[in-house]
């Protein structure tokens, strides 16, 4: 009988599919092993195995991502810089790179659940709003050149 629950936790576990609350001021960044500190730009990956990768900007997602093939990518997701707290699937969210909107690891980048909003903070602070594609090659341009 034992056997019998403990593998039913296990597969409920091991098939986590959605991302899960940050604890904002003690859990890690997976890249850059800082403290994810700011609730306006944690990240997260879910592998299809389940496993949560959490990250302290939309950068150190970005570059931990030749760390899978993407095969083995469930989900990624990005934390709306506007509802702190609402999650948005990465490759569905909208960005803004912007000087004026200072991030964790010093790209600039924050994110949107729409075009209206990255839009309407591109207007106040300027900028380029990016979509998730456009994120990638500009986080690993940036990482090929240092």
């Amino acid at each position: 009988m034992k056997t019998y629950w403990w593998l039913i936790s296990l597969l409920w576990t091991g098939c986590n599919q959605q991302p899960e609350a940050i604890r904002y001021g003690q859990d890690a960044c997976a890249h850059c092993r800082m403290i994810i500190a700011d609730e306006k730009f944690g990240s997260e990956l879910i592998t299809q195995k389940g496993k949560i990768y959490k990250f302290d900007s939309i950068e150190c997602l970005a570059a931990y991502l030749n760390q899978f093939s993407e095969k083995d990518i469930h989900s990624m997701w990005i934390t709306d810089f506007k509802n702190p707290g609402q999650w948005v699937r990465a490759d569905q969210a909208q960005f803004l790179q912007s000087s004026n909107v200072p991030s964790p690891m010093g790209m600039f980048l924050s994110g949107y659940s729409n075009a209206h909003d990255a839009h309407s903070m591109q207007k106040q602070f300027d900028g380029d709003v990016l979509n998730w594609q456009q994120v990638m090659t500009r986080v690993q341009s940036r990482h090929a050149n240092q």
